[in-house]
């Protein structure tokens, strides 16, 4: 007989925005909107949740999280919303804004394929995996503790592809060389239950997942078609010349190279 859970922790990575169709690198500090592929995806996540009795919802301090998880809230406007930079996304340092093939994709592979989980990004606020980990995991026990506390049996965090890959392969398998295992789709929803306490330093918490990256509460025609992996198949060689830049005033600006 399967353990009735003590929690389910959703894991949901935002929609699409305009540097994902373009196929560049967001991270932390690239803060773009949702664009309208992005708004329909979120507004089905909502529907996803529409009959779960959502008791909080957590989202990084992204624009493009707080606007998927706030599809979410349309359903549960009585559930309590939090927002942490400690659930931002990896910074990428200076691959931040550029095309995934100007080295991006390089460091996944150094990441995914070599299991280097403590090799940054280059730059001056380049984390590593391990670095994110470590920032991420911290709250994430505080959330989950602070549910079984209050009898809550349902929390939505809606957070960032690298991140959810970091945090699933964390909670799972204890270790972040199968990290590169759990890749995330646009609006993917990943459930992890919560059955007890184990005895682990970085996640105290006995868990199991099932519906690993789902995109089933999408149309084939909503979900996003484009990912670093595409971009080594179907290259688009005047995208690779562009880049994302925040002006002075904060402004996502796209410049050609």
């Amino acid at each position: 007989m399967e353990q009735e859970p003590l929690l389910t922790l959703y894991l949901i990575r935002h929609g699409e925005t305009e540097v994902n169709r373009r196929n560049c690198v967001q991270g932390s500090r690239i803060d773009p909107p949702l664009n309208e592929r992005g708004k329909t995806q979120a507004a089905f996540v909502g529907q996803r949740f529409k009959d779960i009795a959502v008791d909080r919802v957590v989202t990084s301090n992204a624009r493009r999280a707080k606007e998927t998880g706030a599809a979410i809230i349309s359903h549960h406007p009585s559930a309590p919303v939090t927002h942490t930079a400690a659930l931002n996304e990896l910074d990428f340092g200076d691959y931040e804004g550029t095309h995934v093939t100007a080295g991006y994709n390089d460091l996944v592979h150094k990441w995914d394929v070599e299991k280097m989980a403590e090799v940054k990004a280059p730059g001056e606020h380049g984390e590593s995996p391990a670095d994110c980990e470590r920032r991420a995991m911290p709250c994430l026990r505080d959330i989950v503790a602070e549910a079984l506390a209050g009898g809550q049996r349902n929390v939505c965090v809606v957070v960032h592809s690298r991140l959810i890959q970091i945090v699933l392969a964390s909670m799972l398998d204890g270790s972040l060389a199968s990290m590169g295992a759990y890749k995330q789709k646009k609006a993917a929803v990943n459930a992890v239950d919560v059955l007890g306490p184990a005895e682990s330093a970085m996640w105290p918490y006995r868990c199991v997942a099932h519906g690993i990256n789902s995109v089933s509460h999408m149309p084939e025609d909503v979900v996003s078609r484009v990912s670093s992996a595409t971009s080594l198949t179907n290259r688009n060689r005047s995208d690779e010349r562009i880049r994302f830049e925040l002006d002075s005033d904060g402004t996502l600006v796209l410049k050609q190279l």
